[in-house]
């Protein structure tokens, strides 16, 4: 999902807005790869990009992607390879509580970066290797701390469709029209749900606190 780079080529705009793609140079080929291609889809919109727009972005012939992606579902699981890659993991070594909140952080980073993404990773028929290997790798780590295996693993995959599904539907999300409906009944609501992350700490808090109890139940 390492906090390696999304690619050469790439530097940040002037904005502080994110990472801006560089044209190549005048008289030199592009350079492609799997890695650039599914940067490429990120950084066009990782829920919409196509082939098509992906080898104008980065100045070829779309003929060139076919070495690398397949079709569009392809392009989809490369970009959410640089997903994978790039995320910033949290350490194995932090107390459950912090871990899985800051297994949260990641992917909100990632969405935050990348608009998108959180649709595209609902989109997979399946996880990138790299996010499964990080996965059991933390699974481990909070089996260290107590946890069944099992549970472990569901804390995991909760936090995860958590932050996926919030972010997914805070896009869609019209929040003039969700202030309207609620305004009336509850403007409170209204508030909480139009937020940033909407009620995701709220319901974050609400998952960890049930975890705790069947953890110290073992």
């Amino acid at each position: 999902m390492g906090n390696g780079g999304p690619g050469q080529g790439i530097r940040r705009g002037q904005c502080g807005c994110g990472p801006v793609r560089s044209a190549p140079a005048p008289g030199r080929p592009a350079v492609v790869d799997r890695h650039r291609v599914g940067t490429a889809a990120l950084e066009i919109g990782a829920d919409t990009a196509t082939l098509s727009a992906v080898a104008r972005h980065l100045g070829v012939h779309h003929t060139t992607l076919y070495g690398h992606v397949t079709d569009r579902a392809d392009l989809a699981a490369a970009a959410a390879d640089v997903l994978a890659h790039g995320a910033a993991w949290p350490a194995p070594d932090l107390e459950w509580r912090l871990l899985l909140t800051a297994v949260g952080e990641t992917f909100w980073e990632m969405f935050e970066r990348y608009p998108g993404a959180a649709e595209l990773i609902r989109s997979l028929p399946a996880p990138p290797e790299a996010a499964v290997r990080r996965f059991a790798a933390l699974r481990d780590a909070l089996v260290a701390q107590g946890f069944a295996a099992d549970d472990a693993l569901l804390a995991l995959d909760i936090v995860a469709d958590l932050v996926i599904d919030t972010a997914a539907g805070l896009e869609r999300l019209d929040r003039d029209a969700q202030v309207r409906a609620w305004a009336a009944a509850a403007p409170e609501i209204a508030e909480a749900v139009t937020a940033r992350r909407g009620w995701y700490d709220r319901k974050l808090a609400i998952v960890l606190d049930g975890l705790a109890v069947r953890r110290s139940a073992r």
